[in-house]
């Protein structure tokens, strides 16, 4: 569900005329990091923006950046 939710962001994203270029670079940071969780085994916390930002900074091994930050408070918001 993260997966899809966080390649419709990025086409959304890519797609707008204002092209936020920070924000694509943090849509495909958080795409890379996610990359190491074992959905089979691993549960994503997708009820709580601060549960799932302590995971990515976790896996990432060091904070997120302010805009990682946002894109996942946009990824728990969103709704498709």
């Amino acid at each position: 569900m993260i997966q899809t939710k966080l390649l419709l962001l990025e086409y959304a994203t890519i797609n707008d005329s204002a092209q936020n270029h920070w924000k694509l670079t943090a849509i495909r940071g958080i795409k890379n990091i996610i990359t190491q969780i074992n959905f089979n085994a691993e549960t994503v916390p997708l009820e709580s923006p601060e549960k799932l930002k302590t995971l990515l900074s976790s896996l990432k091994g060091a904070g997120l950046t302010k805009e990682e930050g946002r894109v996942v408070e946009e990824l728990i918001n969103i709704e498709y």
